[in-house]
């Protein structure tokens, strides 16, 4: 490979797909009815209607600004026995999502009259769409079926629409590898993982257009959008109901980047937080425990670059309740043995405040290499205090207990009062509340995944109107917007315990 640089290709990617608006109509949707034909009263809405628990549709919520929201579709597969498979309900409910594919199983996929049945089609059919202010069955008439494009060389895998797509994605990452500018990424300094987000539309020629590529600086973006330019079209192209249609391939190409010169890496690898120090004082202490081989084996927690330690202090100034992030039990155990063999009084801490958290950053990753380097002052935080009694608490964590206790009572209160007729639901109740609370102690950004559409439109309604905190939370001294999880369970009857919902859709797919 040329110059200093070796670029080895990786076979994980992320691909999502979604049908775009064809030139004969105003939008996706208007194409997707064209063909699909949904009504309310049709025989498949009919059968939805006649078996489906109406209480999983109360208060479903509708976007008033997202589209894709507002329509709950149904896609499958067939085998080469044409028996049905990958059968995916993009609702926001596990519940709902669940009772419709249950519910479809049932159903005579002959009635649909398919005048194609292939391994290498998509077959989708609208299931719910919005009515004034809720949503109801509306049902397709007419199945659509879609066709991946197809590529150069891929013709001799084409057995199946999902084994189209990754042949695509085998092309395009080919593509790309061999033909990156090597240049560019030295200008870049990257070492280690290279994410490229690749995006861009297949018209209803097979051609490429559209592209919008990025990559983590402005010159390899445009270096990518260069070679996504020059990637030859599809040989046959995408097709709705056996016409030719439009269709954007999203996806996520990874390269590691190593390079062989020591000195280029160490350039790279300096530390780019001028807040941390891998000379400091701290940071020279930990070095002296952790060799260069321990430090190698430690895994970070998921989607972080650090691991940190915490603790606050008691009346006497003495560190107490010490953490790390690291979710390892032995790395937290290792850590915090090392930190209290620390002078203490060399971190110069003249806080008394009892209800303060003090958090160092011990190791960073920066790109594939981890680094021991720790910020020369903590930072200090204080949570936000509900209400003043709660200032009286005896350290951080009976501060977060207590706002936890006043917002718990409020809903469960309100769910024994108000609620629980309304969502008939029995047994234990599981209830997840993510919330933030902004620099007034305003409590915003409100979301609730709960096992009924009306029961997580009440909570939010019910979170959103606690008054405003008697403080905020601070950070070094300044307000802070912090970030809030609150899990609920109880117990509202004797029947078996209704279905656990941790398989919520996180992500709705936009099908059309």
């Amino acid at each position: 490979m040329k110059h200093f640089l070796f670029l080895l290709f990786l076979t994980y990617t992320s691909i999502g797909f979604s049908q775009t608006e064809s030139n004969l109509f105003k939008n996706k949707y208007e194409e997707f009815d064209y063909y699909a034909k949904p009504s309310k009263t049709n025989k498949l809405s009919k059968y939805f209607r006649n078996r489906f628990d109406s209480n999983l549709l109360d208060a479903y919520k509708i976007s008033e600004t997202d589209e894709s929201k507002n329509h709950v579709y149904l896609t499958f597969m067939l085998d080469v026995q044409n028996k049905i498979t990958g059968i995916y309900v993009n609702s926001p409910y596990s519940r709902l999502s669940k009772s419709i594919r249950e519910i479809f199983k049932n159903y005579d996929i002959d009635d649909f009259n398919i005048p194609e049945k292939n391994p290498l089609n998509v077959y989708v059919l609208q299931i719910l769409s919005k009515e004034g202010d809720k949503m109801v069955f509306n049902c397709s008439t007419d199945i659509v079926y879609d066709r991946f494009p197809v590529f150069e060389g891929c013709e001799p895998i084409m057995t199946t629409f999902n084994n189209m797509k990754v042949c695509l994605n085998e092309q395009l990452e080919a593509h790309i590898v061999n033909n990156i500018s090597i240049t560019e990424i030295e200008k870049a300094k990257i070492v280690g993982f290279l994410n490229l987000k690749v995006k861009f539309l297949i018209n209803e020629k097979g051609n490429i257009e559209q592209i919008n590529c990025k990559a983590p600086t402005d010159s390899l973006t445009k270096e990518l959008n260069r070679l996504i330019a020059l990637f030859p079209g599809a040989k046959t192209p995408p097709t709705r109901n056996g016409k030719s249609t439009n269709l954007v391939y999203d996806g996520t190409i990874r390269l590691k980047i190593e390079p062989n010169d020591e000195k280029k890496q160490e350039e790279v690898l300096k530390p780019k937080d001028s807040t941390l120090n891998p000379n400091g004082e701290l940071a020279l202490h930990f070095k002296k425990f952790i060799s260069k081989e321990e430090l190698r084996i430690i895994n970070f927690p998921s989607l972080q670059k650090s691991i940190n330690l915490s603790f606050s202090i008691d009346e006497k100034g003495n560190p107490i309740e010490f953490k790390t992030n690291s979710q390892n039990q032995n790395i937290d155990n290792r850590l915090i043995e090392i930190f209290k063999k620390f002078q203490f009084e060399k971190l110069n801490i003249k806080s008394t405040n009892i209800l303060e958290t003090y958090s160092y950053t011990i190791i960073t990753q920066v790109y594939n290499e981890k680094v021991i380097e720790c910020n020369e002052k903590p930072n200090v935080y204080l949570p936000p205090i509900i209400r003043k009694n709660c200032e009286k608490s005896k350290n951080p964590h009976e501060v977060i207990n207590c706002l936890n206790q006043y917002i718990g009572n409020i809903i469960i209160n309100e769910y024994k009062t108000n609620l629980s007729s309304k969502t008939q639901l029995k047994g234990i109740i599981k209830v997840y509340c993510n919330f933030n609370i902004d620099t007034i102690g305003n409590i915003v950004k409100v979301k609730v995944i709960s096992p009924n559409p009306h029961l997580t439109k009440e909570i939010e309604k019910i979170i959103t109107g606690i008054p405003k905190m008697y403080k905020p939370a601070y950070l070094n001294g300044v307000a802070y917007e912090t970030s809030f999880n609150l899990p609920l369970r109880f117990d509202i009857g004797d029947n078996k315990a209704v279905e656990p919902f941790q398989n919520l859709n996180k992500s709705i797919k936009n099908i059309p």
